[in-house]
C-alpha cells in the first residue's frame, strides 16, 4: 500500500496522472465539439431542404407551363391543336366599352363586371381557309427584362404593335421599361406580380392580393389601368389545386379580359430551340388560324427569341398578315376548361 502511494507521489506518477486527465479532457472536448458540429449541420441541412422544397414547387409550376406549351408545339402540322392541348376559342367585345365611356380616362372609370368572361372564338370558327386573311397578335410574357429595349426597337422598326403581359419588376430601370412599352403604343397586360404558382394559386384571396399589387403598381408607374390578364401557365394549367373557374370569376368581377394562346414559339420549353426553329414553330401554326395569339417570352435568357422576332415579322409581312396589339376589339383566345 505504501509502495503504491509512494509511486503515485513520485514525479513519474504525477506525470502519468496529468497525461491521463489531458487525454480524458481532449476526449470530452472532442465529444462536445462533435455534438455542436452535428447540431449545426442538422440546422443547415434543414434550412437547405426548406429552400429546396420551395424551389421545387416553383419549378413544378414552370414545368407544367412548359408541358402545356410543348404539347402545342408538337401538334401535328396538318391539323389544328386538339381540344385537350389547346381548347376551343371565341370572341366578344368587352362590355366595359359601354356607350359614353370611351372618351373618359381609363383610370377614372369604374370597371364593369365582365359577364362574358368565358366567351371566346370557337376553334372550328377560327380555322383558316386558303383565301382567309390572317390576323396575328404577338404577345410577350414575363417581362420586362434586359431584352425589352431590343424587342421594342425591332417592333418599332417594323411599325408593329404587340402586347406585353408583364410581371412585377421593381427599380428605376424596370419602371423605364414599363413606361417605354406604353409610350411606344403597345398594350400593357398583367401576368401576375410574383409569377410564383404556389403563392398566387393558393387561394382566391392570395390571387386577389397578387392581382391588386401588380395592377396598382403598373397604374402608379405608367398611368395605365390594365384590363387584360394572362394566367401563369394559362387558364388550363394543372398546377392550381383550386378550380381555375374561381379565378376566372374573380377577373370577371374586376371587368378584366383574360387571354390564353393558340400558337407558341417554344421559347419556354426545356428544349433549347435555335432562332430558326422558333421561327418555324410560329410560322407552322399561324397559317392554321384566322386569328392567332402567339406566345413568346421577354426574359433575360431569351436572346434566341429576340433574334427570331425579326425573322418572324419579315415572314408575316411577306404573307400580308395583319399584326395587331390586343385591344377591346380583339378576338379572344381561351383554352378549353372542363
Amino acid at each position: 500500500m505504501s509502495n503504491k502511494n509512494t509511486k503515485q507521489s513520485t514525479p513519474q506518477g504525477l506525470k502519468e496522472q496529468r497525461a491521463r486527465r489531458q487525454r480524458i479532457n481532449r476526449i470530452k472536448t472532442g465529444i462536445v465539439l462533435f455534438m455542436v458540429a452535428w447540431m449545426i449541420l442538422c440546422m443547415v441541412m434543414n434550412v437547405f431542404l426548406m429552400v429546396r422544397v420551395s424551389s421545387l414547387q416553383d419549378q413544378i409550376g414552370i414545368l407544367a407551363e412548359k408541358m402545356i406549351e410543348r404539347a402545342q408545339v408538337q401538334t401535328p402540322e396538318v391539323q389544328a391543336p386538339s381540344p385537350e392541348a389547346e381548347g376551343d376559342y371565341a370572341t366578344y367585345d368587352d362590355p366595359a366599352e359601354a356607350e359614353g365611356e370611351k372618351d373618359e380616362p381609363a383610370q377614372e372609370e369604374t370597371p364593369v363586371a365582365n359577364e362574358k368572361i368565358r366567351d371566346c372564338i370557337a376553334l372550328e370558327d377560327n380555322l383558316r381557309g386558303e383565301d382567309d386573311p390572317m390576323t396575328v397578335y404577338l404577345t410577350f410574357d414575363d417581362g420586362p427584362s434586359k431584352n425589352t429595349p431590343e424587342i421594342l426597337a425591332i417592333l418599332k422598326k417594323h411599325g408593329v404593335k404587340a402586347t406585353f403581359f408583364v410581371t412585377g419588376k421593381e427599380g428605376e430601370e424596370a419602371e423605364q421599361w414599363y413606361q417605354q412599352i406604353v409610350a411606344d403604343g403597345h398594350t400593357l397586360g398583367m401576368h401576375s406580380y410574383s409569377h410564383k404558382y404556389s403563392t398566387i394559386y393558393e387561394s382566391v384571396d392570395a390571387f386577389s392580393a397578387d392581382f391588386n399589387k401588380l395592377h396598382d403598381y403598373l397604374k402608379d408607374v405608367t398611368g395605365v389601368d390594365c384590363r387584360f390578364y394572362r394566367f401563369p401557365g394559362g387558364s388550363s394549367n394543372q398546377v392550381s389545386n383550386i378550380d381555375m373557374n374561381e379565378f376566372i370569376d374573380f377577373l370577371g368581377e374586376k371587368g378584366m379580359t383574360y387571354y390564353d394562346w393558340n400558337v407558341v414559339c417554344g421559347d419556354a420549353t426545356s428544349q433549347i430551340y435555335t432562332a430558326d426553329e422558333l421561327v418555324k414553330n410560329v410560322m407552322t401554326d399561324v397559317v392554321k388560324y384566322k386569328y392567332s395569339v402567339v406566345l413568346m417570352h421577354d426574359a433575360a435568357d431569351k436572346d434566341s427569341t429576340v433574334e427570331a422576332l425579326e425573322k418572324i415579322l419579315q415572314k408575316l409581312e411577306e404573307m400580308d398578315a395583319e399584326i395587331l396589339p390586343i385591344t377591346e376589339d380583339a378576338q379572344v383566345i381561351h383554352h378549353n376548361l372542363s
